[in-house]
Formats: C-alpha cells, structure tokens, sequence
C-alpha cells in the first residue's frame, strides 16, 4: 500500500463503516526479487492469499481493484469449489 493510502484508509473505514488491518509478508527467497515493476510483483499476490490470512479464515473472495461489480458477489462467495484451492 502506498503510504497516502496508508493514511487514508483508517479515515474511509471509520466514515464508511468497516473494520481495517495489514498484513506483513516477507517476500520468499525462491521468488523473482522486488525489483521488477510493481504490476509484476502484484501480479503474485493472489497466489499467496492462502498464506494472507491466519488459518481460520475458510474463504477469500479477491476483487482486483480495477474490477467493476455490478451485481450480488455473494453468488461467487457460495461457489463450492469441491476442495479446489483457487476458483
């Protein structure tokens, strides 16, 4: 996250209502390094999702930001992915 984000984003969740946190993550050794453009090592995160999030949490639902929704995500959070780990 950029720093401004950084900033802004305790302001958006108190005036819209949702709770906010951040996760660290050492980027793995084994892994091209950060030194690639930002669209490059962003494009990664989602293969890392499961590693996010403490154990607990059963299901993410990951909308890019540059993605438009213009319905009910909820039929996409009740998909049974039948043991997948990615849908």
């Amino acid at each position: 996250l950029s720093p401004n984000f950084r900033k802004l984003l305790p302001r958006l969740a108190d005036k819209v209502g949702f709770a906010v946190s951040t996760v660290t993550y050492k980027w793995p050794a084994w892994l091209r390094a950060q030194t690639e453009k930002q669209r490059v090592i962003w494009a990664y995160k989602i293969l890392f999702l499961d590693v996010f999030f403490p154990s607990e949490v059963e299901r993410v639902l990951f909308i890019d930001a540059d993605q438009i929704v213009r319905a009910d995500v909820k039929e996409l959070w009740d998909i049974d992915l039948k043991g997948a780990v990615y849908g």
